[in-house]
């Protein structure tokens, strides 16, 4: 991921560090409080965590100073909810660093960019959709697998290349928000079959999911 071998200005470093850190630990001890996760979705989310890693060094160039890559966050965090998601994205960036080029001082804002910020806006946008929308299977899985992974992922791409090109100007343009845009569709369209897929075959394996509100049984069944 291109935002981990910039060279960032030190206050940048400094501040990505210090928001980090407590909203970190809040993650944290929200997990701990809570029942560990079942057998099936901590393999999955283990699972998660190294396909993550992984998934970042996959980039592709088609623009001039700009990387692109499947970011896979919003999905992460629509399987486990916001704070398991966020250890668990904390930790796949940990990896990414440790075993690529990236620099341990661009780490806060890094991890801010590509664990923070998608796993609490895709978080925050699947309570409103179970607010103001009809609770029910469907509404679930396309409210959740394909509108939510589009605006999380349009909208973390469009932080990475503003976070980019404010860094180094040249990393950046026009055409790059354009393709980063193009890319938010085709992963949202990837994201959501997948997600499909997992609430219907293995609905266990998703922690979001409760039956009892989207698909109660029958009256009289």
């Amino acid at each position: 991921m291109r935002l981990l071998v910039l060279s960032l200005p030190t206050l940048w470093a400094v501040l990505g560090w210090a928001l980090l850190l407590p909203l970190a630990w809040q993650s944290l001890r929200r997990v701990r409080a809570a029942p560990a996760l079942p057998g099936a979705q901590q393999h999955l989310w283990l699972a998660g965590i190294v396909l993550m890693s992984w998934l970042w060094t996959l980039q592709a160039r088609p623009v001039d100073g700009a990387d692109f890559g499947l970011l896979g966050a919003a999905l992460f965090a629509l399987l486990f909810g916001p704070d398991w998601a966020r250890i668990g994205l904390l930790l796949a960036v940990a990896a990414h660093t440790a075993v690529g080029p990236g620099s341990w001082a661009n780490f806060g804002v890094a991890a801010l960019a590509l664990a923070v910020v998608p796993s609490s806006l895709a978080s925050a946008l699947q309570r409103q959709l179970e607010l103001r929308l009809p609770r029910n299977l469907f509404v679930f899985i396309i409210g959740n697998g394909l509108f939510v992974t589009l605006a999380t992922t349009a909208a973390t791409s469009a932080l990475l290349l503003a976070l980019a090109s404010l860094a180094q100007p040249a990393a950046a343009s026009a055409d790059a928000f354009s393709y980063a845009l193009l890319l938010a569709w085709g992963e949202a369209l990837a994201s959501g079959m997948l997600f499909s897929a997992l609430v219907i075959f293995g609905p266990h394996l998703v922690r979001t999911y409760r039956q009892e509100l989207y698909l109660p049984p029958r009256r009289g069944a």
